[in-house]
């Protein structure tokens, strides 16, 4: 994963960006169906992380909801892309690793491969199953 002390000034933009679209305290959830999460999620988040990698602001936000799209501007989207593709590159792939509900929330957990390193992502998908945030870990 992500060098801690790279990490930082990465996490600290992306969670700002994103503060304001859902709240994260996540708490593991059994009966959550894999499959039916990664139906949506999964296109969603390559979707996601392809549009941010490319500059692609309406690739970027093609899955999210509308307080989402609110919240990201061209100009947020090429920042925090410059700095991602800075630290680690351009993005290559995901990797899905667990899900869980979180007050009202799904919230996906990936590991994303760039081609200078890997970082952890989670994606919150609201009840319509829209992408309502994005925070790398």
């Amino acid at each position: 994963m992500m060098d801690v002390n790279r990490a930082l000034p990465l996490m600290l933009s992306v969670l700002a960006l994103f503060s304001a679209t859902a709240a994260c305290q996540s708490a593991p959830a059994p009966d959550l169906d894999e499959t039916k999460i990664r139906a949506y999620a999964d296109p969603a988040t390559e979707t996601t992380l392809a549009g941010l990698s490319e500059g692609d602001l309406e690739k970027y936000t093609q899955y999210g909801n509308e307080e989402f799209k609110d919240a990201v501007t061209q100009d947020l989207l090429d920042q925090v892309g410059g700095q991602i593709e800075a630290q680690l590159g351009t993005y290559v792939s995901k990797e899905f690793l667990r899900a869980e509900e979180a007050e009202g929330y799904i919230v996906v957990h990936y590991k994303a491969t760039y081609t200078d390193g890997e970082v952890g992502v989670r994606m919150v998908f609201d009840q319509d199953h829209l992408v309502a945030g994005q925070f790398f870990e």
